[in-house]
């Protein structure tokens, strides 16, 4: 009982405050001299117990600290040596990779900051990025690869989806559109065989990773097979099937068939059978149902062949639904379409998902449709301004979305990569009051801080801020419904973030910062009431626990034994969450400053380019900027072109020098000229005979970033008898393209520069196909005159 008491005091005096030194003498006290008379109370136990879990450090023995210092050094050394040989030419735009952290950095934190500041040592010559490099390396950050779900999270996922479109059926708020004619109901027949065409179609055409459908690829279909499909094509051929009835003539049977249409499809999908009998059996009951499929229908396909590893059955009857059918979709259509594209890993099919779901593009997901030339009321139009997109002709009702539908925006914006994206999809989420799952959350908050995510991150905590009450309604859920050791998770998540989004002198960022600031202040003091909370919620439980331990019937030892392994099992738990947050902390303001500080250059570079661009407009009367992309306020919406030819104008901006004296555009054409980043490009272009036909535009299409130069062969083949003739031929071929393109008139300059923006890419072809057409208009000119 004696070591007990003694282990509960070391533990808790560990943090060497000047509480815990004053109460850890008062329990060491007490426990010698009520050790020899008197028996342990429960009070006192828990007393020990309380102490050991908020204890905030660990024991550590002296070999253990050795070590772990000696681990540091080494690393530390590994990182010096590393970024000695990255060079004063060390690229800003690498800095674009995001890092992450892992979660097996548990050192002590203060030994770790002792450890930098007395390590971390930084060389004048150095890029002004080193130190947010070498942080890194010290807290073993790097880039973080997509994360892909594994094949039993997505069956039940798929699984979840099938059971949400069950209730989703039975559900009677969902009116379905039916047809109310007879033509109406001959295209809806029409489509029908359409998809089942489609379904025989592609199950024979695409090869199958299925166990299930190694049999077929072997010759060892099973006569039953074979009957069904035989079946299914006389059933094809005949004029009685598919036989509809109109859904209105009895809307009860009409409902009745129908459910009993989709539990047979989800019965056929339990089965494990071939695809071609899962196919065979779905057709024929599509086309010996007296009731027509509807949307229900639909969704039941999609989700059922995706669960059994069929994506080119299910995007059948994705574009059939698309494509042929003027259904609504309901809110499980959108998770099915939106799961489906995120498992096929098709961007371009959940591109055109969301933009439909927007309103955008085409008829949006066949919701309703209204012609602007028609006068409506002042109520209709406000409802239009904020449930339709505004087309040209017409209003686009877009796709509302529940909670189902939020989880998979976030999951595909998060499997892409596209933090920003997920960040502004949950920011919508909790603005309209929605609630996803806590693994989302938490899978968006572990990748925004992996990647230190500065952009990704103050969309966040700028959403959280502006909707404060609401954010904390799912907090205030999340610590209701989950575990402690979750909801601690969650929260000191949410607190790295504000580290991230940390102003680090207000006097500088005051301007900008404005309530800002203290809605963040605001949003910190309620997790931090939060966490003590779960402190309290923590203690009890365990209270509640080391007191059933001590009622139960076994020995004295043996609960004691089990008291101190729960204690030692809370310890671990608590570290294994807190440890790799709290390191990442002091790294993530410092991370979150360097981004600051390079926000801030991009911003001085693009104001530095805008005033250079109206003084030499002054000067010269040439315009960089005709079409407003240096004033755009988003660029990131610019196509990709266009960012191009952006970034382009600032860096040939930056290398004009504005002088005093009267300047014209032949002055700006030289400075461009001898300022280009590929010099051997500009004494080709020098050498060529005339450097006079090329127009300042075409100059400044030279600036666009990340270019191949002409050096690229050099560099790699460099001394070798073969690399040298290459290199010869490679310089004849640069040096002819480029007196060809210098004799080249303005027009035709531009539209190479426009479809060939890297220099290195422009084929010689290209330019002698142009010099004919040239020469060809000459010739015309001359012979007309």
């Amino acid at each position: 009982m004696h070591s007990l008491w003694s282990r509960a005091a070391q533990a808790h005096i560990s943090c060497r405050c000047r509480l815990c030194l004053h109460t850890g003498h008062q329990i060491v006290r007490r426990s010698t001299n009520a050790a020899a008379r008197r028996r342990v109370s429960a009070a006192d136990l828990f007393t020990a117990c309380y102490t050991t879990i908020l204890g905030t450090a660990t024991v550590f023995d002296a070999k253990r600290k050795e070590d772990r210092k000696r681990d540091l050094d080494e690393k530390l050394e590994k990182a010096r040596t590393a970024l000695s040989n990255l060079g004063v030419q060390e690229s800003a735009d690498q800095q674009g990779d995001g890092p992450y952290y892992t979660d097996d950095t548990t050192a002590n934190h203060d030994q770790h900051n002792g450890a930098c500041s007395s390590k971390l040592n930084l060389d004048a010559s150095y890029s002004p990025h080193i130190l947010p490099q070498e942080l890194a390396a010290l807290c073993k950050i790097a880039r973080r690869p997509p994360s892909y779900s594994s094949w039993l999270q997505t069956q039940l996922e798929w699984v979840q989806i099938e059971a949400a479109i069950v209730a989703e059926e039975q559900d009677p708020a969902y009116e379905l559109r039916e047809p109310r004619s007879d033509r109406q109901l001959e295209m809806t027949t029409t489509t029908v065989i359409g998809l089942v065409n489609q379904l025989v179609w592609q199950n024979q055409v695409n090869e199958s990773m299925r166990i299930q459908d190694s049999r077929e690829i072997r010759g060892e279909s099973s006569r039953s097979v074979d009957e069904f499909l035989d079946e299914l094509r006389d059933t094809l051929r005949t004029s009685h099937y598919p036989s509809y009835h109109m859904p209105y003539a009895d809307i009860e049977d009409t409902a009745r068939n129908r459910f009993l249409l989709g539990e047979s499809i989800r019965r056929i999908f339990n089965q494990a059978a071939s695809s071609a009998e899962i196919v065979a059996k779905i057709s024929y009951n599509l086309l010996t149902s007296s009731a027509p499929p509807s949307i229900h229908t639909y969704n039941t396909l999609i989700a059922g062949f995706n669960r059994i590893q069929r994506p080119d059955l299910a995007q059948a009857v994705v574009d059939s639904y698309i494509y042929r059918t003027t259904w609504p979709a309901t809110q499980q259509t959108i998770v099915c379409l939106l799961n489906h594209y995120r498992g096929t890993n098709q961007v371009e099919g959940r591109r055109d998902i969301i933009q439909r779901m927007r309103g955008v593009k085409d008829d949006g997901l066949h919701y309703r449709i209204v012609n602007k030339k028609v006068i409506y009321t002042r109520e209709w139009l406000e409802w239009a301004a904020d449930n339709c997109a505004s087309r040209k002709h017409a209003f686009v009702e877009r796709a509302q979305r529940n909670d189902a539908v939020f989880n998979s925006l976030i999951k595909g914006y998060l499997h892409r990569g596209e933090l920003g994206n997920a960040s502004m999809a949950l920011v919508a989420c909790v603005r309209v009051g929605g609630f996803v799952p806590v693994r989302t959350l938490q899978e968006l908050f572990s990748a925004c801080l992996a990647a230190v995510d500065y952009a990704a991150t103050r969309k966040l905590v700028r959403g959280f801020t502006k909707n404060l009450l609401r954010f904390m309604a799912i907090v205030k859920r999340i610590i209701q419904e989950e575990s402690v050791a979750t909801s601690r998770q969650v929260v000191m998540s949410v607190s790295r973030l504000l580290d991230i989004c940390w102003f680090p002198d207000i006097n500088i960022f005051g301007p900008i910062a404005g309530t800002y600031v203290r809605t963040q202040q605001r949003l910190r003091s309620i997790l931090t009431r939060v966490q003590f909370e779960l402190e309290i919620r923590e203690a009890e439980d365990l209270y509640t626990a080391t007191l059933k331990e001590i009622n139960s019937t076994d020995l004295l030892i043996s609960r004691l034994e089990r008291t101190i392994a729960s204690l030692e099992s809370a310890q671990r738990s608590r570290r294994k969450i807190t440890g790799p947050l709290t390191n990442f902390a002091s790294v993530a303001r410092v991370l979150s400053i360097d981004a600051r500080c390079r926000d801030l250059e991009r911003k001085l570079k693009l104001m530095r380019a805008l005033v250079n661009a109206a003084v030499i407009k002054s000067k010269t009367g040439y315009d960089f900027d005709p079409s407003g992309l240096l004033s755009s306020e988003r660029p990131l919406n610019l196509s990709y072109r266009q960012q191009m030819r952006r970034k382009s104008i600032i860096n040939a901006l930056q290398a004009i020098q504005i002088s005093e004296s009267q300047m014209t555009q032949g002055d700006t054409k030289l400075q461009l000229l001898q300022n280009l980043p590929d010099q051997t490009l500009a004494r080709r272009l020098e050498d060529s005979g005339d450097v006079e036909n090329l127009t300042i535009f075409t100059l400044t299409t030279f600036y666009a970033p990340k270019l191949g130069t002409s050096e690229r062969l050099r560099k790699y083949n460099c001394g070798k008898p073969i690399g040298q003739l290459e290199q010869e031929f490679a310089d004849v071929v640069n040096t002819s393209k480029a007196i060809l393109f210098a004799h080249l008139i303005g027009g035709f300059q531009s539209k190479l520069r426009y479809w060939y923006p890297d220099w290195t890419r422009l084929p010689l072809g290209k330019l002698v196909e142009y010099h004919m057409r040239h020469g060809i208009c000459k010739a015309r000119r001359a012979c007309k005159v």
